[in-house]
């Protein structure tokens, strides 16, 4: 087992990736505009590190599927300030969304759920 484990590590640096761990990052997603279909709806996403301290320079994105994890769709979300991120996801259709907000920074990853009701 422990020949496995050392085997791995060994690898993963000789390919020069580090594996990711839980970044316990704070994310906090709000919708900036009223939620509606066909149009980019801003989502406003705050991420800050355990100190409370804006997280930087990270990559953010957000996904959007329907509860039965039909029609998935991931959006960018590029650094507007530090610690702050904005994606633009289009929804297709009225309904209850799954919104799904990744933050990966440094091979720590930290991830949201929440669910949003999206009007005609």
């Amino acid at each position: 087992m422990k020949q496995a484990v050392l085997l791995l590590l060994v690898s993963l640096l000789l390919l020069g990736q580090t594996p990711e761990r839980e970044g316990n990052f704070d994310i906090r997603v709000e919708p900036t505009a009223v939620l509606q279909t066909s149009a980019p709806i801003p989502f406003r996403i705050t991420v800050r590190d355990p100190r409370k301290q804006p997280v930087a320079n990270a990559k953010v994105t957000l996904q959007i599927e329907t509860p039965e994890h039909a029609k998935s769709q991931t959006f960018p979300a590029p650094a507007v300030d530090p610690g702050v991120y904005i994606a633009k996801p289009v929804f297709p259709d009225a309904g209850t969304w799954d919104v799904n907000v990744e933050v990966n920074r440094d091979g720590l990853i930290s991830s949201r759920t929440l669910q949003f009701s999206v009007a005609q």
